[in-house]
């Protein structure tokens, strides 16, 4: 079965058709999105109702949480809350009841689904370290399962538990089960690009090659939707800056350092 993966759409609406679009001509048997329906953009219910019509196996991400109110805005920035307040008024009962309707996760054949991680909506995925935990744990969280598929990070990545991350090109293999498969983000473009695109990935469970795509879509729809109602641009384009990447590499530095250090017992309580 070829499924078309996506996640993180954040009601983008022009950028989750061109993604559509994309999986459409590759004759995909299955869409399944990773969460964050919505969140950050301006097209809530036109975004929710295509997924829906198309038949897409869909799982509640952290934004979606939050708009339902069952998430506490501890996490969430002042940019991410505004956009959800915008989208509580907005949602149609048809959109709300089919959000509130989405499992955290769900298995679909060899493929097993969730938003940040086996744990929790909120984490981030990113290292092999932690990738590896969740792919030693996947068929106690799901018997049968041989591919974890996880978003959040809106970066695309693939991960093999015999041979680690997989380095990324239009199209890989891999091979060797289980893996995890992040597919990127379609409608909030986290890359370091003069033009946002929406990505998301086709995955061939029965030969393990992954493409993974990335195109373009009609960003100036998108750009005047968020000035209409008075979001930025970073709802749908929101490129590292600097600090956000020393801070990354300073606390990968030192998970690297905590892996190479002998462990401690602990002493009588």
């Amino acid at each position: 079965m070829r499924i078309g993966v996506l996640s993180d759409v954040h009601a983008n609406l022009p950028a989750l058709r061109a993604a559509l679009e994309a999986l459409s001509r590759r004759g995909v048997d299955q869409l399944l999105v990773a969460g964050d329906l919505v969140g950050y953009g301006t097209q809530p219910n036109e975004c929710v109702t295509t997924l829906a019509e198309v038949g897409a196996r869909c799982v509640l991400g952290n934004h979606d949480l939050f708009v339902l109110d069952r998430l506490p805005p501890t996490r969430f920035p002042e940019l991410a809350r505004r956009s959800a307040q915008l989208h509580r008024s907005w949602l149609s009962a048809e959109v709300r009841s089919f959000l509130e309707s989405l499992p955290m996760a769900l298995s679909v054949g060899a493929v097993h689904m969730a938003h940040g991680s086996l744990d929790s909506p909120e984490e981030y995925v990113v290292s092999e370290h932690r990738a590896f935990e969740l792919l030693a744990r996947l068929t106690d969280v799901a018997p049968g399962a041989d591919t974890l598929v996880l978003g959040h990070t809106h970066q695309q990545w693939l991960v093999e538990v015999s041979g680690g991350t997989v380095p990324r090109r239009s199209t890989v293999v891999a091979a060797t089960a289980p893996r995890l498969i992040n597919p990127g983000s379609v409608g909030q473009s986290r890359q370091r690009e003069r033009r946002p695109r929406a990505r998301s990935a086709v995955f061939d469970d029965a030969t393990g090659v992954v493409e993974f795509l990335q195109v373009d879509y009609d960003v100036a729809a998108s750009r005047q939707g968020l000035r209409d109602h008075g979001l930025p641009d970073r709802c749908m384009h929101a490129p590292p800056r600097l600090r956000d990447t020393v801070v990354r590499r300073v606390r990968g530095a030192a998970h690297r350092v905590e892996q190479l250090l002998p462990s401690r017992g602990t002493g009588p309580a």
